[in-house]
């Protein structure tokens, strides 16, 4: 459902907003919107209200938005278990990892001090980190096309 108000020639798409022009421009402020009747409720401020349904694309679209917001908050929540210590799998935990096994590599280290995911600090072995990194990508590897898929419709 796509809700509009129009208020002084400008169309708006969120509820909160024409509020606050309203009381910005007529110092007048109200409260709810009543389930019925809420055309003759907002005309009474000078406010034209309209609702329709999704076009099949605006809703394929808010679908798969939705999708993606979903994916990022799972991205955002991965966690991976090498030798019983848990890291942080997010994108920048995975960033921070290729960046530290780059390094390490360089400088011919073979161990680095981490924070883990539960905020410990520890002295973990670049394979360690590697193998967190290849964990940590195989599940956000997993996640990434979720929100294409088919059926991934809400």
């Amino acid at each position: 459902m796509i809700k509009t108000w129009t208020y002084n020639g400008v169309t708006y798409q969120s509820e909160w907003q024409v509020r606050q022009d309203i009381f910005n421009r007529d110092r007048v402020s109200f409260g709810e919107a009543p389930d019925e009747g809420k055309v003759a409720f907002w005309a009474q401020y000078g406010v034209t209200y309209s609702e329709r349904e999704l076009t099949p694309e605006e809703q394929e679209a808010q679908n798969l938005a939705i999708a993606k917001r979903e994916r990022a908050a799972k991205v955002a929540a991965i966690k991976v278990e090498v030798d019983g210590m848990t890291f942080d799998g997010d994108e920048s935990a995975q960033s921070r990892m290729a960046r530290a096994i780059t390094a390490a590599e360089t400088a011919g280290l073979e161990s680095t001090v981490w924070v883990l995911a539960d905020n410990t600090v520890a002295t973990v072995t670049k394979a360690q980190l590697q193998q967190a990194l290849s964990k940590a990508m195989l599940a956000m590897a997993e996640l990434w096309t979720k929100p294409y898929a088919e059926g991934a419709k809400a």
